[in-house]
């Protein structure tokens, strides 16, 4: 681990690893059946599968239902957006395509929502 690290908890592991790596072009160091280590730069997201039991009653809609009221948001450095924005819909997520109205002179941000609706934020970089 790099030192400063968040952990993600996801009902399907395999659709977010590959909305995390293919979308956001995340750095995934190590995976296994449990969970995922994505790299950025000092930065290190570990995406973990939540136990079946668990998984079971957990409802993932199509397309996600944005969970908005959560207390930390991820905010990640894109190359493109029109390629995330593009691979993110294919991917089962979506990137706004205008920035939010408190955004100000930030037109390089956007928010975001993963395949399970967590919310998050994107940037080129």
């Amino acid at each position: 681990m790099s030192g400063v690290n968040a952990v993600l908890f996801v009902k399907d592991l395999a659709r977010a690893v590959a909305f995390y790596r293919d979308a956001l072009a995340l750095q995934l160091k190590t995976s296994d059946e449990h969970h995922a280590h994505f790299v950025i730069g000092s930065f290190d997201l570990i995406v973990h599968q939540v136990p079946k039991p668990v998984a079971d009653g957990i409802s993932a809609v199509s397309p996600p239902r944005r969970r908005a009221d959560g207390t930390i948001r991820l905010d990640f450095p894109v190359p493109d957006i029109a390629t995330a924005r593009a691979r993110a819909k294919q991917l089962g997520g979506a990137i706004d395509e205008q920035p939010p109205p408190w955004a100000g002179s930030a037109q390089d941000f956007f928010l975001a929502v993963d395949p399970e609706g967590n919310v998050l934020g994107v940037r080129a970089v």
